[in-house]
């Protein structure tokens, strides 16, 4: 256990000295996300799910080494890395999907500073703005969603989750192939979408995932499960020093490459720790929100349009938990705490029944 704290503080002090190494980097790169509930919707680097990653590499992996050379405490590392492996495919998806842009300036608009063989870009086409500008957008969800199953590869080759479960009202289910084939990687494909669908105000996704990794990490203490624990502490510790800069107002927005992160981290969690039942009940805030964007045909956005200090929701109906909010006049901060409130009391209803 002591390990377990260790490696999670080591993720967080990574994250939380590297995250305004990370903003520079992606700010000199041009990588750029427009904060949509600011007035005048102002660009602010983007994608911080790589200085996350970061942070959680680290972590699993000086707890792996730390395990065997301090300790005799037996730990399943093929399934660490397995989790570990598939956090990263799906985080270098999100970030190639943050990095998506639709169209490019002009040649003219890029210059070639020979005395240095540096390649000079101007700022019209890093921010953006101008005539040559740049229009960044997301892969499409089909893309998307193809690229997102390999990710599942690792955990099916590590052998992981198990293919007998407890079914209410039909007692123990045994799904033999369908469980590694079928449900291991739509369920990774399920998590990784919904964690990015609940989005959308400065430090909501971040703590959403925070709070339900520090629950499935005391789920998996309690129950015995090592490797479970540390793959949620160690996302835990890392989210907890990028949540110091992406706290609203933020100075860098998390991005593809946090949330799909976020949901592979979790999803693995759940799936090596045997603990799908507890994880799907600090999953409803995210089932709620499936299904209100599924309302909208998943076209409705879950960010506002300022108003004062407040936000406005940009639809007359709900397709998202952030808008009824926004209908009381909270504002980005308000919205954020009181999603995150609700989250913790979810967490620690589950904790106390399940």
């Amino acid at each position: 256990m002591e390990f377990i704290a260790l490696s999670a503080f080591l993720g967080f002090l990574v994250t939380l000295v590297g995250t305004p190494l990370a903003e520079k980097y992606l700010a000199a790169s041009g990588i750029y996300g427009k904060d949509q509930n600011k007035t005048g919707k102002p660009k602010i680097p983007t994608s911080g799910g790589l200085i996350v990653l970061m942070g959680f590499l680290i972590s699993i992996t000086f707890y792996a080494g730390a395990t065997s050379i301090f300790t005799d405490t037996i730990v399943d590392k093929e399934l660490l890395f397995a989790a570990l492996a598939s956090t990263i495919l799906i985080a270098l998806i999100g970030l190639v999907d943050d990095i998506h842009i639709e169209s490019l300036a002009s040649s003219e608009d890029i210059e070639i500073v020979t005395g240095d063989s540096i390649l000079h870009q101007k700022a019209e086409l890093i921010l953006g703005s101008g005539e040559a500008g740049e229009d960044r957008k997301g892969l499409s969800q089909s893309v998307k969603m193809l690229m997102v199953l390999p990710a599942a590869f690792p955990l099916i080759a590590a052998g992981a989750g198990s293919w007998t479960m407890v079914l209410p009202a039909l007692g123990e289910v045994q799904w033999g192939l369908i469980y590694p084939l079928i449900l291991l990687p739509v369920g990774l494909l399920f998590v990784s979408n919904v964690v990015n669908m609940l989005a959308g105000t400065n430090g909501l996704s971040s703590g959403l995932s925070l709070v339900t990794a520090l629950g499935l990490g005391i789920f998996g203490i309690l129950n015995g499960q090592l490797e479970a624990a540390m793959i949620a502490f160690g996302l835990a510790g890392a989210l907890t020093g990028f949540i110091c800069y992406n706290w609203p107002p933020a100075s860098i927005l998390p991005g593809d490459s946090l949330t799909y992160l976020c949901g592979a981290a979790l999803f693995s969690t759940m799936v090596i720790g045997d603990m799908e039942k507890f994880g799907v009940f600090v999953f409803v805030l995210w089932f709620i929100e499936f299904f209100l964007k599924l309302r909208s045909r998943f076209n409705a956005h879950s960010w506002g349009k300022p108003d004062g200090g407040s936000l406005k929701p940009l639809y007359d109906k709900n397709y998202s938990l952030t808008h009824p909010l926004m209908r009381r006049g909270f504002t980005e901060s308000q919205i954020t705490a009181t999603l995150i409130l609700v989250q913790i009391f979810v967490v620690l209803l589950g904790l106390i029944l399940l």
